[in-house]
């Protein structure tokens, strides 16, 4: 029953792609005229007939022939031998007592009468073998190849053209050159006459034509070919079924209008061998593609032996000429063809009982021979027929539909299998649940028990057993990471992950994940590198996310790569971001490559089963691109490393509406948010006093809308916020401001929130300069990264705003003591003055008061300003002005030279300014210090210089003495705060630095050799007050 159903639909078949070619040709008919005048004698009259835009003329009928003579007048014509020929024939009638010459030539020509005319009119070529030229009215207006008497000359081209001309008077004189080296040569198929207009339209229609049959075949071709690239396992059918498409093509591009021969110049020879070549692959590869589906049905010996024949007649094309290649093209160009179609719909024949699906393939063969068989009448009928593309169309659609069937049938197959399974993976997924939550709080009390045990100074191990704990440690992280794992697969399936999108700065992103991940590779010569532009643009994501999938995709890579690099690098493609990790680490086997975005798949790669996790790690991180609406792809070579490819979308402007910060989420509703003006990046120092009533904040982040929320939640009242979008900004601020507390995004591009931390830290001490870090994932690696760097607090984000405003007083308030109390230290010191100073003081008074008593009044009007400015309360404050500190020094200094005379000379170097304020008891403790450790040291003495000069930014305050000067090692001790345990000494010079560090960020710097004096030198930024 099955077997008459289908004979019936193949029955059907036939008929309807034969009636719609006949519908064709009656199409095709309409852009002729009805009645087509014929031409007698040589004159078509045409007077009187009325031209359309849209239909042609074909010039049959009797021309005058001039047999091995070029005519190019009508003189030439009266005095020459003709004959007449009815056009469209072949000559080879007329040439057959004439067969030692190879080459025949000879002219056609037509006389046609009209009516005057001004508008333009053309011919049409289609088929004149094989050289021909056209002259109307004594001028040459076309012709293809060159047509000669001679076969040196003769030049064969075939290939179909069109000539325009506007005739000048009523009579047209068309004469063709034509010559030939085949047997079939003259004009084979009708030439048509008629306005420019209608001859255009008819060439357009049918060029589009085999454009559009072209351009299917073509975007099947790549469609087979990426399907053969990315498919789960390489199919050959897939290569073979794009290869049969790109023969297909050519077989297009080579018949009719022939455009591959107008695009690209052959010769004659090479013309006719590409012809055959593109028939023979078409024959050739169809039963490959069908023996490729249905290899069980398809006879072996048989395919062997037909490919065997299509291989030879190539190379057989190739080798010989083209005259044997044409002479022999019937019988073994319809051979090759027809068995071609006939063997795979014999053999499917025995399938029909099996599969369904088979009988779209049969109806594609046959579509297919149905259109070998319309081919072969065209070329051998006397009539011009246009590109006839839809036996292909169907064809393709056939073989799609034979494909979207065999789909559907393994979709439902898979349906039940997949079914089977499901109930299995959830009890699996349960399991893993709960047991990654009960190994959870004992796993943390392992790894704090033994961090507690390294940590102890008090009772000392051994190194080995150091190493055996650090192991320990690390072995439990991994346990920790893939518990975390474990729970992400779960949230992934259930869909509970809801993602925050935002606009991301990727180079912000790979820098912050780079620095979580340097301690990883200590001890292992890898490299961790980004290489992203600065301009490269921002990306639609989920920050917390990101940081997820590039910490993931980088761990993985550390965790494969014993030597070489690890890079990050970005490029754009079609509108998209594509992200690219690569490293020069073992690399993953070609048959793990497919699987190792599965879960549980990492075990089998390479058989590392050493390495750690059990290979969730890149399946999560397949799900978090997905849900971006991303890919990602893998690329790997064994033993030289992989490629990770993520492609995800970039941010467009119109994403800004509805977006919430990536930074915060305010939970009271602050309306000033939306109305809060920009902030620019670059503030210029002003020359305004420092607020010294409120904290001053410096806060850093790449995106100025987050810096609008972040100041609008402290409030401008309570604090004094500058904001700045770079770290190296927030450097250049720190150099000329003074700041008590520094909040910063972790992940910013160039400089990341954990680098900028450590700058930080190079220059103040966590007590100095607190730093607050704003981070998207509150992870133990992320948390431990941004410590060890040097943060006294994070927060994480999305950021609760009381929460913020707490952490941000504590630490202000911390910053703020610390300060009081190192000015309060300095001020102590200062008031501590030493009983011998005194005395010795109050001895040189005495002794003057014997031998000079005016200066003995001026010395004691000095020491009681002295006294007066030491234990002045202004000392307490951040600044004073700078005649305070010179007056307090030359106090002193005057003192001191009047106890030791000429062993102390003083020289000054002022500049004139009336309006820098300093820190308090920041000149006079190094001018002592220069005094009793520099010049006192000297038997002879010395000279002390106090050199104040203004520079165009800062004001140099030089304190210069030609003492007994220090090596390098006491001055790099001499400003090193030490323990309470040890001695303490130079500390009124540290206390100086630690303030100037405080205030401008700049402290003391020492120049010092041995038996040549030193110079201590410090700036104060002009306007600084």
């Amino acid at each position: 029953m099955k077997k008459y159903k289908w004979a019936l639909i193949i029955v059907i078949f036939l008929i309807s792609i034969t009636a719609i070619r006949l519908l064709w040709i009656g199409f095709l008919t309409r852009l002729d005229f009805p009645e087509n005048p014929s031409a007698n004698h040589g004159i078509l009259d045409l007077r009187g007939w009325k031209f359309s835009d849209r239909k042609t003329l074909q010039l049959n009928g009797e021309w005058e022939f001039f047999p091995n003579t070029f005519i190019t007048t009508k003189e030439q014509a009266e005095k020459s031998k003709k004959v007449y020929l009815h056009v469209p024939q072949k000559w080879d009638a007329l040439f057959e007592n004439d067969k030692k010459n190879s080459l025949h030539y000879g002219t056609y020509r037509l006389r046609i009468l009209l009516d005057e005319h001004k508008q333009d009119f053309g011919f049409r070529v289609s088929e004149l073998n094989n050289a021909s030229a056209i002259y109307v009215n004594g001028h040459l207006i076309g012709k293809t190849g060159q047509p000669a008497n001679t076969l040196e000359d003769h030049k064969g081209k075939n290939i179909p053209y069109s000539v325009s001309f506007t005739p000048e008077k009523k009579e047209i004189e068309l004469l063709i050159h034509v010559s030939s080296n085949r047997e079939k040569g003259g004009i084979i198929k009708p030439i048509r006459f008629g306005l420019m207009e209608a001859i255009n339209f008819r060439n357009y229609l049918s060029i589009g034509l085999q454009l559009l049959l072209c351009v299917v075949l073509l975007l099947h071709s790549v469609y087979a070919v990426i399907l053969y690239f990315i498919g789960p396992s390489p199919n050959k059918g897939l290569i073979y079924f794009s290869l049969l498409l790109i023969c297909a093509i050519f077989s297009v591009l080579v018949s009719d209008d022939k455009l591959l021969f107008k695009w690209f110049s052959f010769d004659y020879k090479w013309s006719i061998k590409i012809l055959f070549l593109s028939y023979i692959g078409v024959g050739a590869f169809i039963p490959l593609v069908i023996n490729q589906l249905f290899p069980s049905y398809i006879n072996r010996r048989a395919l062997r032996i037909f490919i065997s024949y299509c291989v030879l007649y190539s190379l057989f094309v190739i080798l010989v000429p083209q005259d044997f290649i044409l002479q022999s093209s019937k019988v073994l160009l319809s051979s090759a063809l027809i068995f071609s179609v006939l063997i795979p719909a014999i053999n499917l024949r025995k399938a029909t009982t099996d599969i369904d699906e088979i009988i779209f393939l049969i109806l594609a063969c046959l579509s297919i021979g149905i259109n070998i068989i319309w081919s072969t009448i065209k070329t051998n009928v006397p009539i011009e027929l246009m590109h006839y593309p839809f036996d292909m169309i169907v064809a393709l659609l056939c073989f799609a539909a034979f494909w979207f069937k065999r789909f559907f049938r393994v979709s439902s197959e898979v349906k039940q299998l997949a079914d089977r399974l499901q109930l299995e993976d959830k009890r699996k997924d349960d399991f893993l649940v709960n047991t990654s939550h009960e190994l959870r709080n004992p796993l943390y009390v392992i790894m704090n028990i033994i961090q507690s045990i390294l940590d102890d100074n008090v009772h000392s191990i051994s190194n080995e057993h150091r190493n055996r704990l650090k192991i320990l440690i690390n072995v439990s992280k991994r346990m920790s990471f893939l518990l975390n794992d474990i729970l992400d697969v779960t949230r992934l399936k259930e869909k509970t992950i809801q993602l925050h999108m935002s606009k991301v700065h990727l180079q912000a992103v790979v820098i912050g994940v780079i620095d979580m991940t340097k301690q990883m590779v200590e001890g292992k010569p890898v490299r961790l590198q980004m290489s992203i532009s600065n301009t490269f643009p921002p990306i639609k994501a989920d920050e917390n996310r990101l940081i997820q999938i590039i910490f993931n995709l980088i761990h993985n890579a550390i965790k494969f790569t014993d030597e070489g690099s690890i890079t990050v690098r970005a490029t754009l493609s079609n509108g998209k971001a594509q992200i690219y990790i690569e490293d020069t680490g073992i690399g993953i086997e070609p048959e793990a490559l497919q699987k190792i975005f599965q879960p549980y798949e990492q075990a089998s790669i390479n058989n590392f089963r050493d390495s750690g996790g059990i290979g969730l790690g890149l399946s999560i991180c397949k799900e978090l691109v997905e849900l971006h609406n991303g890919t990602i792809t893998a690329h790997s070579v064994p033993g030289k490393g992989s490629t990770f490819i993520l492609t995800l979308p970039l941010f467009k402007e119109e994403d800004n509406e509805g977006e919430s910060s990536n930074l915060f989420f305010v939970n009271d509703h602050l309306d000033t948010i939306a109305a809060a003006e920009e902030t620019h990046a670059t503030q210029i120092f002003t020359e305004k006093n420092i607020s010294l009533s409120k904290p001053r904040i410096l806060a850093v982040d790449d995106d100025t809308i987050n810096l609008n929320v972040l100041t609008t939640i402290l409030g401008e009242k309570e604090f004094d916020i500058t904001t700045v979008t770079s770290a190296r900004q927030a450097m250049e601020k720190l150099e000329v401001q003074q700041f008590d507390l520094v909040i910063s995004d972790v992940m910013m591009p160039q400089v990341s929130g954990y680098e900028l931390t450590q700058m930080i830290r190079k220059r103040f001490s966590i007590s100095e300069l607190p730093v607050l870090l704003l981070t998207a994932r509150s992870r133990t690696e992320d948390i431990v990264t941004g410590f060890q760097s040097g943060a006294n607090d994070y927060v994480t984000k999305p950021v609760d705003s009381w929460e913020l405003k707490a952490r941000v007083h504590g630490l202000t308030k911390i910053k703020l003591s610390i300060e009081e109390r190192i000015r309060m230290e300095g001020a102590w010191l200062q008031s501590q003055i030493k009983p011998h100073f005194l005395f010795n003081t109050l001895n040189s008074i005495a002794a003057l008061g014997m031998i000079d008593v005016s200066k003995m009044q001026e010395l004691l009007d000095e020491f009681s300003n002295y006294l007066r400015l030491s234990f002045d309360f202004q000392n307490a404050d951040p600044l004073v002005p700078l005649e305070h500190e010179l007056s307090l020094v030359h106090s002193y200094l005057s003192i001191e030279k009047a106890r030791f005379g000429d062993r102390l000379k003083l020289q000054w170097e002022l500049d004139h300014t009336t309006d820098l304020f300093i820190p308090p008891l920041s000149i006079q403790p190094l001018v002592e210090n220069a005094v009793k450790h520099g010049i006192l040291k000297k038997v002879k003495g010395g000279e002390v210089c106090i050199r104040i000069k203004i520079e165009a930014k800062y004001t140099e305050v030089s304190i210069i003495d030609n003492g007994i000067g220090m090596n390098e090692e006491e001055v790099r001790k001499l400003l090193i705060r030490k323990d309470y345990s040890e001695k303490r000494t130079g500390i009124g010079l540290q206390n100086v630095d630690r303030r100037l560090k405080q205030l401008y960020g700049r402290g003391l710097k020492i120049h010092s050799k041995p038996d040549e004096g030193t110079c201590i030198t410090f700036h104060i930024p002009n306007g600084a007050n």
